[in-house]
């Protein structure tokens, strides 16, 4: 099975490629989520001046995922005159934006967006996280970004064709994949196709669920 969104890594957040993924169109590009590895990447991959619209959802403020969110959006402003949508529900993103120096002419906050529902989750105590539902085409998925309980995105399952969901080994401020393992086959049972993601210890998640789920 092809996932509807592409990453440009999977990695958590100590490891080298940061966890992020993309979807474009003809003349659109969402990005999700934009850590301190991803704007080189996209930098690389990218000829943007084939898109009408640039839209970047970020999930949490934690560096592998909003590091170079700032240098992105100077990016396609001063080399593509191309003013980026900023799609969160993130209660400091504004401060964030303007500390690290980047103007309001040149983007547009979007706490609300066509197709986006957001869902408040729980990482880490200083922080407020969020998963959320997108529908792409004829696809519904749902995202949880960093969590460490699938708890807030249960009642969206029956909803969904596609689950991109944290797992870690050691649990804590991410799911502990062994707390979740009975529920996700659960899922997948139900024709849903599960994609792990922001993996700590890539080989370990893969024995232990017998490479039943998606990883790569």
């Amino acid at each position: 099975m092809k996932s509807t969104l592409t990453f440009l890594g999977k990695d958590a957040g100590f490891g080298n490629d940061n966890n992020s993924a993309y979807y474009e169109n003809e003349d659109m590009l969402i990005l999700i989520d934009c850590g301190f590895t991803v704007f080189n990447k996209v930098k690389e991959k990218f000829d943007f001046n084939k898109y009408k619209q640039i839209n970047v959802i970020v999930t949490h403020l934690h560096n592998d995922h909003a590091g170079s969110l700032s240098q992105f959006i100077l990016y396609l402003w001063f080399v593509y005159n191309k003013k980026t949508t900023v799609i969160s529900k993130c209660n400091k993103i504004k401060e964030y934006l303007e500390i690290t120096g980047t103007p309001d002419e040149i983007y547009e906050l979007k706490t609300e967006y066509e197709g986006v529902e957001f869902i408040k989750t729980e990482h880490v105590e200083h922080l407020d996280s969020y998963g959320f539902t997108l529908k792409l085409k004829d696809r519904k998925i749902l995202y949880t970004g960093d969590t460490k309980t699938i708890e807030p995105f249960l009642k969206y399952i029956n909803e969904i064709d596609e689950l991109y969901i944290d797992v870690s080994k050691g649990g804590g401020a991410h799911i502990k994949i062994e707390d979740v393992l009975e529920t996700l086959q659960n899922i997948k049972n139900k024709g849903i196709d599960v994609f792990l993601m922001h993996l700590d210890e890539k080989k370990y998640i893969s024995e232990i669920t017998n490479n039943n789920f998606f990883i790569d």
